[in-house]
């Protein structure tokens, strides 16, 4: 499975070698959408409700399916997808988990998001890269709504 990663899972981040590992594979990415600031002084993504293919489930290999029968077709190009030109792009990194069954429960717990009941202060879901262009997860803004008190900082996190 790859996820997309833009805050403490990040390569040189806090969270990146207990939760990633220092043997992933890791390359540059972008996505479409903006990052906020929360009170807590982390970010959060707010991504085009259009981007949004799914949402994560608590079945994890049949969301490594759907990701990867999404990778197995062509991708959109940037003049399909619906604001093509209207939102920013947001720097971070895909990672590569090698062992989704073991690797991503405590990241769905670590990002607040209840695989079970899609609930939580982040939802995990599947979105088109910007480049390179691929399917892939991350971790989003539930609903695409702006959360309370957050600021809204540039395209990537420090």
């Amino acid at each position: 499975m790859q996820l997309f990663v833009y805050g403490t899972l990040k390569r040189g981040q806090v969270n990146h070698l207990q939760y990633v590992g220092a043997d992933a594979k890791v390359e540059a990415a972008q996505v479409r959408g903006h990052l906020v600031q929360l009170r807590q002084g982390y970010p959060m993504l707010v991504v085009p409700a259009a981007d949004v293919l799914a949402i994560g489930t608590a079945d994890y290999s049949a969301d490594g399916n759907r990701q990867q029968a999404l990778n197995d077709r062509p991708a959109p190009t940037s003049l399909e997808m619906e604001d093509a030109g209207t939102w920013p792009v947001v720097q971070g990194e895909i990672v590569e988990l090698t062992d989704v069954l073991l690797q991503l429960p405590p990241i769905d717990a670590l990002e607040d998001f209840d695989a079970a009941t899609g609930a939580g202060l982040y939802h995990r879901a599947l979105l088109w890269a910007v480049r390179p262009r691929r399917a892939v997860w991350t971790y989003i803004a539930p609903e695409g709504r702006f959360p309370q008190g957050a600021l809204e900082w540039g395209a990537q996190w420090p």
